[in-house]
């Protein structure tokens, strides 16, 4: 078996790839300036969680459905690598939608720098931050296409972490069905 369709590997994948997403956040995405009469001419930056505020929160549900599709069962393990690879695809977009109009996503946060609401218009530019976090989301959907092909050679968890076939009841539930708990039975008595 191939390095590459264990799953082990590939969740480890995905995981590496919402890290890099996690780390960018907190890094500049965009500089640029702006020539306002409040501001005057001054520069302006921001960094990835304020010009794409949920990529942190997509990239945490990656990992929590990447984890799931590994240990579910087979149907809830379709159902998570559907909803995981929507957010990465959602991932992407949010930063696609920052690279494609970086004056667009810097304007809000200049006019809150200013005491105002809307927009200001800027002349902004992206770093290499927001490719990398785009390489993140992209790294991890590819992981989650090969989980996708490896669900049907590897099974979930292994029937050992089943529950044992009658969950033991509580005292409490013995009492309100009328069973005496501390009775233990005429093997007991002498």
């Amino acid at each position: 078996m191939s390095l590459l369709r264990r799953r082990g590997v590939l969740i480890l994948l995905v995981v590496l790839g919402a890290l890099l997403v996690i780390v960018t956040a907190s890094r500049t995405w965009l500089t640029g300036s702006v020539d306002d009469v409040v501001l005057g001419r001054s520069s302006v930056s921001a960094s990835g969680s304020e010009v794409a505020g949920g990529v942190v929160a997509l990239a945490l549900v990656v990992v929590a459905g990447a984890v799931a599709s590994a240990t579910a069962g087979p149907r809830a393990r379709v159902v998570a690598l559907v909803l995981t690879g929507l957010s990465a695809l959602g991932g992407v977009a949010m930063v696609a939608r920052v690279l494609l109009d970086p004056d667009g996503s810097l304007g809000p946060i200049a006019a809150a720098n200013a005491g105002r609401t809307g927009s200001i218009e800027t002349h902004a530019s992206a770093g290499a931050w927001p490719w990398a976090a785009a390489a993140g989301f992209v790294l991890a959907g590819l992981a989650l296409l090969g989980l996708a092909r490896a669900r049907r050679v590897a099974p979930g968890l292994s029937s050992r972490y089943d529950a044992p076939g009658r969950a033991p009841e509580s005292d409490w539930d013995q009492l309100s069905a009328g069973e005496d708990p501390t009775d233990v039975g005429p093997a007991g008595r002498e």
